[in-house]
């Protein structure tokens, strides 16, 4: 089995008209929400051995935020530029990629490709897909090559936590 968590970067701050987009930081709500999913991966004994994120700031932050969260060593998270303004098939490829020896890898990236990839990937529909979510798919593969279609394990962001 193969287990894959598609995280979408947190609230980012859209203040900073003199950044690049790629290099728009997380807000604060951003960062309180990045370490609030963290914790639900801790209490939902989810086991990450692999973290690729895209560059851009908003997401390698999440992924940052995350890891230290989880005890996953900062300088193993994998930066893949090729996330940032990427397609589902790009999106595959990076999955298709990834070395046998990880069974449960998160992705760090953008909408909306990680909307539709959710949805490729799981046939589920999927609605909406908020800052911070996590959408979990369970594959009954050996390797990553043979990704593709899987199991919605399940789907959880920010706001079904908060009061």
């Amino acid at each position: 089995m193969k287990y894959l968590l598609l995280a979408r970067h947190a609230e980012s701050d859209l203040n900073h008209m003199d950044f690049k987009d790629f290099d728009r930081p997380l807000n604060l709500i951003g960062e309180s929400d990045a370490t609030l999913m963290a914790n639900q991966l801790l209490k939902s004994n989810i086991n990450l051995d692999y973290i690729i994120s895209s560059g851009a700031n908003r997401a390698y932050s999440t992924s940052r935020i995350i890891a230290k969260e989880i005890d996953y060593p900062l300088k193993s998270i994998e930066i893949n530029n090729d996330i940032y303004h990427s397609s589902e098939q790009v999106m595959l490829n990076i999955i298709n990629s990834v070395s046998d020896k990880h069974q449960c890898v998160m992705l760090t990236g953008h909408n909306p490709t990680f909307h539709h990839l959710s949805q490729l990937l799981s046939n589920e529909t999927i609605l909406k897909f908020p800052t911070c979510s996590m959408f979990s798919i369970e594959f009954n593969v050996k390797s990553w090559v043979e990704v593709y279609k899987g199991t919605k394990m399940f789907m959880i962001y920010p706001e079904l936590f908060k009061q």
